[in-house]
């Protein structure tokens, strides 16, 4: 018989630590969703960054939205 290794005895007794949550790279809060860019797949925020509203109760310049 052949002896586990002495870290999967460990994680037996003591059990896996969780993994840390994720982080928006913007922001710096812990997220459970990055939205990403099409075509690059570039995190560009989360929900705790990145709003959303309605292309039809706005204005819009080219590189500003009012409402």
């Amino acid at each position: 018989m052949i002896p586990d290794a002495p870290w999967i005895r460990d994680a037996e007794l003591n059990g896996i630590p969780s993994p840390d949550p994720p982080v928006c790279p913007v922001c710096y809060q812990e997220t459970d969703r990055f939205f990403i860019e099409k075509g690059t797949n570039e995190i560009i925020g989360c929900e705790n960054c990145i709003d959303s509203v309605d292309a039809w109760d706005t204005e819009h310049d080219g590189t500003t939205i009012t409402h």
